[in-house]
């Protein structure tokens, strides 16, 4: 049996794997060419794949924290009604929130992200959503904050937009854990982040 390696080659050191029986993961869905948004943080290529099932509850269900930035809060709570029901939602932002839902527990969180991350498995024993946007994976990865990453690819191209490791500087290797496949084409990817050395 084979282990395959994604390496992510630049000038800075390797991802670290956190040995804690939790993790923090990185959780989201991309366009084939890379994509985590279009122009306008437009997120129409989405509707397509909204009633597939893949394995979304069986991830939620172990989910203690979420981490967000401003942008993708304030296209939840513009857009829909908030789904994450009263699990901590620690909000990346040095502006006040506005908007708060209701019957739930969004906390303003300032500063490093290492400091944000430590105050949200304060809150749990259960795993840590890193979910998104994309300069917020971006900042995880750098800072080797990630144990895990679970990219849902979904089967279209839009040509512009956020993509989701434009400014990963660090260096590391991705070992395939799983890979699943789901109707619609939809393909999840699941990597452990690890030492290179």
């Amino acid at each position: 049996m084979y282990t395959t390696y994604l390496c992510v080659f630049t000038n800075k050191s390797v991802f670290s794997y956190a040995k804690d029986m939790s993790k923090t993961i990185i959780y989201i869905s991309m366009t084939l060419d890379g994509f985590v948004a279009g122009k306008n943080d437009d997120l129409s290529w989405l509707e397509p794949y909204m009633g597939v099932d893949y394995g979304y509850k069986e991830f939620y269900d172990n989910i203690g924290a979420i981490i967000l930035g401003k942008r993708t809060y304030d296209h939840i709570v513009q857009n829909w009604d908030w789904p994450y029901g009263n699990i901590p939602a620690f909000v990346l932002s040095n502006e006040e929130l506005t908007n708060l839902p209701q019957n739930a527990e969004v906390i303003q969180a300032q500063g490093d992200i290492t400091d944000v991350l430590a105050q949200a498995k304060a809150r749990t024993d259960k795993d840590i959503w890193i979910g998104g946007g994309a300069h917020v994976v971006q900042d995880f990865l750098n800072k080797q904050l990630a144990d895990e990453l679970n990219v849902t690819l979904v089967p279209t191209m839009i040509g512009n937009g956020v993509r989701l490791l434009d400014n990963v500087h660090t260096a590391g290797i991705l070992e395939l854990q799983e890979t699943k496949t789901y109707d619609k084409g939809l393909v999840q990817l699941v990597y452990r982040v690890k030492s290179a050395s």
